[in-house]
């Protein structure tokens, strides 16, 4: 099968194109389900931390609209369509996001790291920091997401390793390994998916392949089951940089990607056929 399991909507506020254009690309593709995994509001935090995180996305009064927007483009495709939502994680509020989660007809829930409260939720690729500090940092935060069990999946953990570069050899490169490798270890644990974003292949800033092999190796030496988006925020987005993804995920071992309904996951077979899937950046 070929999925797509990180679309976004002009919900965003910062991606473009109807979700019915979205649709169309994904049949031209030969996709068979793809989840639109919008950024959530955040009813769930105090207003007073609300204040604090520098980007809002969508309100709180849009996402009935985008749960009905999403179900009702679904009815005019021979696309399977899921509903998902990618949720910012903050300790500390795990039960009050287990509730706003509990509480929504979604299929899908994605879990993330924007954000660092220990740098006054600051964007992650705008912190300056010493590279293997944040490196370490970030990692920690993804372990207590994975941990936290409020997600199907947890998205783009390469953002920290774009935004920094990864150390090269010595204690600090076997440090952020480890710290890597915990965050998968976890996810193990848990039962839990993490992501294959294909927006990683494009190799913005600090973004190496070899990084990313590191990263894929870890999920097959585990048996971490995956989810596999584009992250597409434009209809071209849709499917970028698959064949060469799904190529480095065979090699590894990995021959399935997780797809899910009303938040329960099955696995299929990641598909083989990548010939018409875009190639974009």
């Amino acid at each position: 099968m070929l999925v797509d399991y990180h679309l976004h909507t002009v919900y965003s506020r910062h991606a473009v194109g109807s979700i019915e254009a979205y649709l169309a690309r994904a049949k031209a593709l030969e996709m068979e389900e793809v989840c639109f995994a919008e950024h959530s509001p955040r009813p769930f935090l105090p207003e007073k931390v609300q204040e604090t995180i520098p980007y809002k996305w969508m309100r709180d009064h849009e996402l009935e609209g985008y749960l009905t927007d999403v179900a009702e483009a679904a009815k005019k495709t021979p696309i399977r369509v899921r509903r998902g939502l990618e949720v910012d994680y903050f300790p500390g509020y795990d039960e009050a996001v287990g509730e706003f989660l509990t509480g929504l007809p979604l299929d899908f829930a994605l879990g993330t790291v924007h954000f660092m409260p220990s740098h006054d939720m600051q964007y992650i690729t705008l912190i300056e920091e010493a590279p293997v500090t944040l490196l370490l940092e970030y990692f920690e935060y993804a372990r207590q997401a994975v941990e936290s069990g409020l997600f199907d999946s947890l998205a783009h953990i390469h953002l920290v390793w774009q935004a920094v570069p990864w150390p090269e050899g010595g204690s600090e490169e076997l440090a952020v390994e480890e710290a890597l490798a915990e965050v998968v270890a976890a996810a193990r644990a848990q039962d839990m998916c993490l992501e294959i974003n294909t927006r990683a292949f494009n190799f913005e800033g600090f973004g190496s392949r070899e990084v990313y092999q590191k990263y894929i190796s870890l999920l097959a030496d585990y048996g971490v089951p995956i989810t596999l988006g584009s992250d597409a925020h434009a209809v071209d987005q849709i499917g970028r940089n698959y064949p060469e993804i799904i190529r480095e995920l065979h090699h590894h071992g990995i021959h399935e990607v997780a797809v899910f309904e009303k938040r329960e996951r099955r696995m299929v077979p990641l598909g083989r056929k990548t010939t018409k899937v875009a190639v974009g950046r």
